[in-house]
């Protein structure tokens, strides 16, 4: 089976050649050091998006939409990217997924990172330091939450690149998941990686084997209820969003019929969207 469609999400931190923060927070992060620095990362992470297309069009695919999903919302270098692909970014986003469909045969999640806590792991964090998340009970990372997202339009999860260790993370949560790990971390600013030249083959290749695969591969699909628990270093607000439970004073606890309704809860105060058709 070939698949026609395919929908990428995207991170920043699990390139090759990245082991600092972006810096667009950072004291200088609009002066030069800032924003040479940042500049240095967008090409690195573009360099792995567009090859990961290539390897989805050597596949077959005739549609690659993808989701600039870095916090910044503008973190890809569009007028680098390769011809034939869409992408959807920017910042006051509607929902997390931007423009994600049924219609999509495969979701590719390139240039990641493992989840917060995560011995080594280069970057790692979940949506930012300081947090644990938990679906039914079990931690999640970003892959997982954008792959739940996903699979409650029944796609499935069928790439990762990135860390090493998020590697190993997405490969435990899905059988079959095929993985192309770009750098291995050593602490949370260190990494062994490749060269970026070789990142970017082994992706177009890897990303090749995963799309043939897909079909092989299911949804990663929460039973109904879904409870999404949100840990916190420090204590909530009292103020937080309707419907929402407070467990303690660090925990937060929604409850929904999906892990669509319970993020979207969560992140946008959505418990309502409608799922896209």
């Amino acid at each position: 089976m070939t698949i026609k469609s395919v929908y990428m999400f995207t991170d920043l931190e699990g390139a090759a050649g990245i082991d600092d923060w972006d810096p667009r927070h950072r004291d200088d992060g609009a002066q030069a050091r800032g924003v040479a620095d940042r500049a240095e990362m967008q090409r690195l992470l573009t360099g792995e998006v567009n090859a990961a297309a290539q390897g989805c069009f050597d596949a077959g695919a005739e549609e690659v939409l993808i989701c600039d999903a870095h916090g910044a919302g503008r973190t890809i270098l569009v007028e680098e990217l390769i011809s034939g692909v869409t992408i959807a970014r920017g910042t006051n986003r509607p929902m997390w997924l931007l423009g994600i469909a049924p219609r999509f045969g495969a979701l590719v999640q390139v240039s990641m990172h493992a989840m917060a806590g995560t011995p080594v792991g280069c970057l790692a964090h979940t949506q930012s330091q300081g947090f644990i998340y938990r679906l039914n009970g079990r931690e999640v990372g970003e892959m997982e939450q954008a792959a739940y997202l996903a699979g409650d339009l029944g796609i499935p999860w069928v790439f990762t690149s990135g860390d090493v260790h998020a590697c190993r993370e997405a490969a435990s949560w899905v059988p079959g998941l095929v993985t192309a790990p770009v750098k291995t971390g050593l602490g949370l600013n260190c990494a062994i990686h490749l060269a970026p030249v070789d990142a970017r083959k082994l992706i177009r290749e890897r990303i090749q084997e995963a799309l043939r695969k897909a079909g092989e591969i299911k949804p990663l699909v929460l039973p109904s209820p879904c409870v999404l628990e949100v840990q916190k270093v420090e204590p909530w607000p009292a103020q937080i969003k309707a419907g929402a439970e407070r467990v303690d004073a660090f925990t937060l606890r929604y409850t929904g019929a999906s892990a669509w309704q319970v993020l979207h809860h969560h992140f946008y105060g959505k418990p309502d969207l409608p799922l896209p058709e």
